[in-house]
């Protein structure tokens, strides 16, 4: 992996290319991924240009890490710079530690077993009073495409004010298409992927280590989806847990882009190109 500092529009950020990948990591605030394309196509991540914010907090776009389950804690500002190092094949950042006694850090290494990046979402605990939650890893993405999940319906955990009929079902896949109305869902997930299929390619995130479901936090949920007019989210959660001072816990996301054309109409084979599952799952 090849990285090198860059200035991305406004930000200060760091250039990673691995195979026909590039991410853009920014850390003048966050820190942020903020592109992932695939030789030079367009942005698979969305990019905020409204300023909408909570309190200080920025939306910014593209792909943030934060701890659950959402509240106060969730939306703190991480508008500081992080620190950043480059070393052979790998690229870390790290935010400085917030009120809170949490310091959140993002390592990231070009994909061992095919074309894109595995993802560490690093917390790091500082403070004097033990800390409760999930690790929270949130992708900000555009309404140009599909998003494809394995999930079934009975799984499924609607958010207030949404329903079954907000949501479709395709041979055990959960499938949003352009247009699909404000709202949001969840559901646990063993093997836990999420897809966005736009015309350059397809993105997976996949987190191969799935906590059960008794160890999840938000309503026995680790993956969930928020879409509105703009954007959508394509969200994971690690399982509970419990930090003292000096202790540290990780999330992990593997991302992977495949070609569009690779992909037939079977919505199982998403997961199987990516690495998500050795056999397909049963719909």
């Amino acid at each position: 992996m090849r990285c090198e500092r860059i200035r991305w529009q406004a930000w200060d950020a760091v250039r990673c290319v691995a195979g026909d990948c590039e991410l853009v990591v920014g850390f003048s605030a966050g820190p942020r991924i903020l592109s992932l394309r695939v030789e030079g196509g367009t942005n698979l991540l969305y990019a905020d240009t409204t300023g909408f914010g909570v309190g200080e907090w920025r939306l910014y776009g593209g792909h943030r890490f934060t701890v659950g389950p959402e509240s106060a804690a969730s939306y703190l500002p991480d508008n500081a710079p992080c620190a950043v190092e480059i070393s052979e094949g790998r690229l870390r950042v790290t935010a400085p530690g917030g009120a809170d006694g949490l310091r959140r850090e993002l390592d990231l290494t070009p994909a061992g077993d095919g074309a894109g990046f595995d993802v560490v979402h690093r917390l790091h605990h500082q403070g004097d009073v033990p800390w409760s939650g999930v690790l929270w890893g949130i992708t900000c993405v555009p309404n140009t495409g599909h998003i494809v999940a394995p999930v079934g319906l009975e799984a499924l955990r609607y958010w207030p004010g949404v329903g079954p009929a907000d949501w479709r079902l395709d041979s055990g896949h959960l499938v949003l298409r352009r247009g699909c109305s404000r709202g949001k869902v969840g559901w646990y997930g063993d093997p836990a992927w999420l897809a966005l299929r736009q015309p350059d390619a397809i993105l997976v995130i996949h987190c191969p280590e799935s906590p059960g479901p008794s160890c999840c936090e938000d309503s026995g949920c680790n993956v969930e989806v928020f879409v509105c007019a703009q954007y959508s989210e394509l969200e994971t959660l690690s399982g509970k847990v419990h930090l003292t001072r000096g202790e540290t816990a990780t999330h992990l996301q593997r991302w992977r882009v495949l070609d569009p054309s690779l992909i037939p109409g079977d919505w199982r084979s998403v997961g199987l190109q990516a690495g998500c599952m050795s056999t397909p799952t049963t719909p």
